[in-house]
């Protein structure tokens, strides 16, 4: 599974296993400044990439990157032993555990079925895109099942208000409680309110969004859909 910084994580981690196989055979060779500047390189882009993520970790690597490598004179430089075995623990992690890839253990597998891959390659606008549409589908499809050989009102709205209204077909809560009419009519508001911010604007343009919105519209999207896995009560 890709995440976004996988190609620098990557290249960081075919130098970091390089470096270390030197180390093992008691060598500490010199490193000249093109690697020097390539390696640096590699670190700052891996810090931007995961500041979200590991905050921590986003803060350290600058700074181990400043000492890692020791200027030995006549442009040549030696690895910092301790500021490499910093490194090491940091990359691995960030390679064992990518933060990316744990979050969508909790989407629903739909969501994650069609958006996975596109947010994991960077693709923020489209990932959200085909969440925020999915839903769409799924009030379609609860419909169907809901109401087997009647036609689909067009209108998303429709449907919406035909499932979720008072007395709507999709009756997943006990509402003989005001406290169950209400979780039931907010739940249609958030409904409502999702198709009007999100997917209602998606079809007359290209929406963009950022990474984080992007994670917020995935995890709602998410979040409705299983609202709409419930089972009935009788």
């Amino acid at each position: 599974m890709r995440t976004p910084y996988s190609t620098t994580l990557n290249e960081l981690i075919r130098w970091i296993n390089n470096a270390d196989g030197q180390f093992r055979t008691g060598l500490n060779l010199m490193h000249m400044i093109q690697e020097v500047q390539s390696v640096t390189a590699l670190i700052t882009a891996l810090s931007g990439n995961i500041k979200v993520e590991y905050p921590f970790y986003a803060q350290m690597l600058p700074k181990i990157s400043s000492v890692l490598f020791l200027n030995a004179g006549m442009g040549a430089y030696r690895l910092n032993a301790a500021a490499f075995g910093q490194l090491v623990l940091i990359v691995r992690h960030v390679e064992a555990e990518p933060v990316d890839i744990r979050f969508w253990e909790n989407v629903h597998p739909r969501v994650t079925r069609i958006s996975r891959e596109l947010y994991c390659d960077g693709h923020y606008d489209s990932a959200a895109e085909k969440a925020i549409k999915e839903v769409e589908t799924c009030l379609r499809e609860k419909f169907t099942e809901l109401k087997p050989g009647v036609p689909a009102p067009s209108k998303i709205g429709d449907i919406i208000g035909a499932l979720l209204s008072d007395n709507g077909i999709f009756q997943f809560c006990d509402t003989s409680t005001q406290s169950g009419k209400d979780h039931r009519k907010g739940i249609k508001l958030l409904f409502e309110g999702f198709i009007s911010a999100y997917r209602n604007p998606s079809a007359h343009a290209n929406l963009t969004c950022t990474k984080r919105e992007a994670l917020e519209q995935i995890t709602l999207a998410s979040q409705l859909i299983y609202i709409l896995d419930k089972p009935l009560i009788p």
